[in-house]
């Protein structure tokens, strides 16, 4: 294997480090905000501020948006859900 290919998946490695940490981060942030509406009595789903988030996201990465719908749809079931 080439010495560039190594260097490239040496970044990949830090980049899915990353990409898992801010992960983590949002599902803890939103799991709060799931644990407050549920000790308030309120509805868990705001299918609303979903559509807005992927809105916002997609805006400015329209070549990814069928992804990212994908890929937070999911995110957003985890956190409701675990």
């Amino acid at each position: 294997m080439s010495d560039k290919i190594k260097e490239l998946r040496a970044e990949l490695d830090e980049v899915d480090s990353k990409l898992v940490s801010l992960l983590k981060r949002r599902i803890e942030i939103a799991g709060s905000i799931v644990a407050k509406k549920r000790t308030q009595g309120l509805p868990v789903d705001d299918f609303a501020r979903e559509a807005a988030v992927l809105e916002r996201l997609s805006a400015g990465n329209p070549e990814l948006a069928p992804l990212l719908k994908e890929l937070y749809g999911r995110i957003f079931v985890w956190v409701k859900t675990h």
